[in-house]
């Protein structure tokens, strides 16, 4: 959804442990700004819970050492909004991302209007809430092959371990229409069997809390 001309800029800070990626990301988000002001993070003196939204590397959260996400546990427990930049190769980051509570998700080949798109939406949402509940507006944000929140929801409680029957519980919906959202998801992501479906969901981090 694009902004209204009369919206002013979002802030956003961007924050990553490389500084390819750093430079890179803000350089592009600085390309649109009517839509985004970058602030950088090394200026910002550990105030970006104040911005209207955070860009966090997943790449942060890599565990090379005892600090691996405590900036980004320091952003959601100050109720900043943030979206997590993932990557496709290492689907662990992604779904720790989710735990650490982030708001938002989108990939590395994410273009500029899309990940604007996200940052605007993360911004406008309600602050606070439960991690599940970010993890439900994660889910909104970035759903791949055209699946629909439903069939994304069902996929992810189906890598998580639980039958039909106990998906159509949790959803509150019959069988036979968890039935039809797991063939629709099934044909979009290119699989037919419950297992090939979990070790898809496995490598796009996709995982039901």
């Amino acid at each position: 959804m694009p902004r209204k001309e009369s919206s002013p800029p979002l802030t956003v800070g961007v924050i990553s442990p490389f500084e390819l990626v750093l430079t890179g990301l803000s350089s592009m988000l600085r390309r649109h700004p009517l839509e985004v002001t970058v602030l950088d993070a090394s200026v910002s003196d550990g105030h970006l819970a104040g911005l209207d939204v955070v860009l966090y590397d997943t790449a942060g959260l890599d565990p090379v050492d005892g600090t691996a996400g405590s900036d980004l546990d320091h952003l959601v427990r100050s109720n900043a909004r943030v979206v997590a930049l993932a990557r496709p190769q290492e689907p662990a980051l992604t779904t720790a991302a989710f735990e650490h509570g982030v708001a938002g998700v989108v990939p590395m080949d994410a273009s500029a209007a899309e990940v604007i798109d996200v940052l605007d939406r993360v911004a406008r949402a309600a602050p606070g809430g439960t991690p599940s509940t970010r993890h439900v507006d994660a889910k909104v944000l970035l759903l791949p092959h055209g699946l629909t929140v439903r069939e994304f929801e069902v996929l992810a409680l189906v890598a998580a371990g639980l039958s039909n029957a106990e998906i159509a519980e949790r959803l509150y919906v019959s069988v036979n229409t968890v039935k039809t959202y797991v063939r629709a998801a099934y044909r979009k992501i290119g699989v037919d069997r419950r297992a090939q479906a979990v070790i898809w969901c496995t490598h796009h981090g996709i995982s039901a809390n």
